[in-house]
């Protein structure tokens, strides 16, 4: 959020229903608790306490956000124009920043989410049943605002404590029901010719979600599971959903590997293995078809490796947790989930240790973004006085890892399986249903 947005219009839209704003760039500006729409000279057009813009045209009229930050806080991090339609809606937020919202109807929101998440050109059948759980778990989540939200870090201030315990919950939402970046789902507006097939996904499986006991589920997904899915517990708050638990991401669990994952043995033999998993795809042609071009330079994530000097994972740990540690000796994973994700992590240094979780602060207080998932093992190096003077990490998957897992039901889907198949696979117990205005699943 910034106090001042370049945005264009494509086509006339009216503003607090009193005045048209012509084709054209603009910049929405805050100053003294109001907002001021100036003209691409600077001249004031109009000035309130919030701007509402309407199109006229609503199917045809768009506008463009300038230099948008999108992964917030992940490797990928970048600013891009971007392209939406619907309604325009900017406002203050602490009377310091704008905030834009963008209002529109639900299936056109979810083209747009599908399209982001995913390349177009992915397999039909995975993006029939992203359109599902992505239609699902937005549904839930304007139903039900208190739950956390997908993935993201909130702001996290410095601290003191010996143990730090953090997930993200729906508290970082005001005034919208959803945000556009991979807190919750990405949703990236109008993405040209690469929309067709997420649109045509989304008709197809109109008002379709899954449930569970006449409720719409916590439909969660991640972008590899690593082979092994993981449950809610590990990412968010201690309670168990049925069906957002750990399984393989295959057909069974590979018998050359022990389970569970909890144990750190098998969690080190699986972290270190390549076990034989839907999502365990070395075919880049196919992988260039599934990942979107924000998730192209991310080449390894099946399993991956990250080596600090002491001297990077010091800094890193000291400005991430707010405290400074001394140097690092050892990470020790003191609880792991399902899928060999650590929970709780203690980080040992020379002046204190402390202990880290759950599964995404881990990953952000370990590197200068994010770590692809928690799911690693520490290898101490080249050791000086019991001081490592470096550490390799290795790592499996990319994300939480619940729930659906969008690499491995790519491949599912090439295998010939239907989106049903693979809603069944990812969240098992469930059952698709239609929605109703009246909110009830039938």
């Amino acid at each position: 959020m910034k106090s001042a947005v370049d945005f264009r219009l494509i086509g006339r839209f009216e503003a607090n229903g009193r005045m048209k704003l012509p084709q054209g760039e603009y910049t929405a500006r805050l100053d003294g608790g109001r907002i001021s729409i100036l003209s691409r000279d600077g001249g004031m057009i109009i000035r309130d306490s919030s701007i509402g813009l309407l199109p006229e045209l609503p199917g045809k009229n768009r506008f463009v956000l300038r230099k948008v930050r999108i992964g917030g806080g992940f490797h990928w991090e970048q600013r891009q124009d971007l392209t939406f339609q619907g309604e325009f809606h900017i406002r203050s937020f602490d009377e310091e920043h704008l905030q834009v919202i963008n209002r529109l109807p639900l299936e056109a929101y979810l083209s747009g989410v599908i399209g982001s998440e995913m390349s177009g050109t992915a397999p039909f059948e995975f993006l029939k049943a992203h359109a599902v759980i992505s239609r699902s778990w937005a549904l839930r989540r304007i139903d039900r605002k208190a739950e956390p939200a997908l993935s993201g870090s909130s702001h996290v201030e410095p601290t003191d404590k010996e143990y730090i315990l953090r997930w993200t919950g729906a508290e970082i939402h005001r005034g919208f029901d959803v945000c556009a970046d991979d807190h919750c789902q990405r949703y990236r507006g109008i993405l040209g010719e690469s929309a067709s097939n997420p649109e045509r996904a989304v008709q197809e499986t109109w008002g379709e979600v899954l449930a569970h006991e006449n409720e719409i589920c916590d439909t969660r997904y991640s972008k590899c599971c690593g082979g092994m899915t993981e449950n809610f517990r590990t990412a968010w708050d201690d309670r168990d959903i049925p069906y957002l638990t750990g399984l393989p991401d295959n057909d069974r669990f590979p018998p050359e590997f022990s389970y569970p994952l909890t144990d750190e043995e098998n969690a080190q033999a699986w972290i270190t293995g390549s076990p034989e998993a839907y999502c365990n795809s070395k075919n880049r042609e196919l992988l260039e078809t599934v990942l979107s071009q924000l998730d192209w330079r991310t080449r390894d994530f099946f399993r991956w490796q990250k080596v600090y000097s002491q001297k990077e994972i010091s800094d890193i740990v000291a400005e991430k947790a707010g405290s400074n540690l001394g140097r690092i000796r050892d990470l020790l994973a003191l609880e792991r989930g399902a899928s060999g994700r650590i929970i709780r992590l203690a980080i040992v240094g020379t002046a204190r240790t402390i202990t880290v979780g759950k599964e995404l602060e881990i990953r952000r207080v370990l590197s200068p973004t994010h770590l692809y998932s928690s799911a690693f093992v520490s290898q101490r190096e080249d050791e000086r006085d019991e001081i490592p003077r470096s550490f390799r990490l290795i790592g499996a998957g990319w994300g939480h890892g619940v729930g659906l897992c969008q690499i491995g039901a790519a491949v599912m889907a090439t295998q010939g399986r239907t989106y049903r198949e693979l809603l069944r696979h990812y969240f098992p117990g469930t059952s698709l249903r239609k929605y109703h205005r009246n909110g009830q699943v039938r």
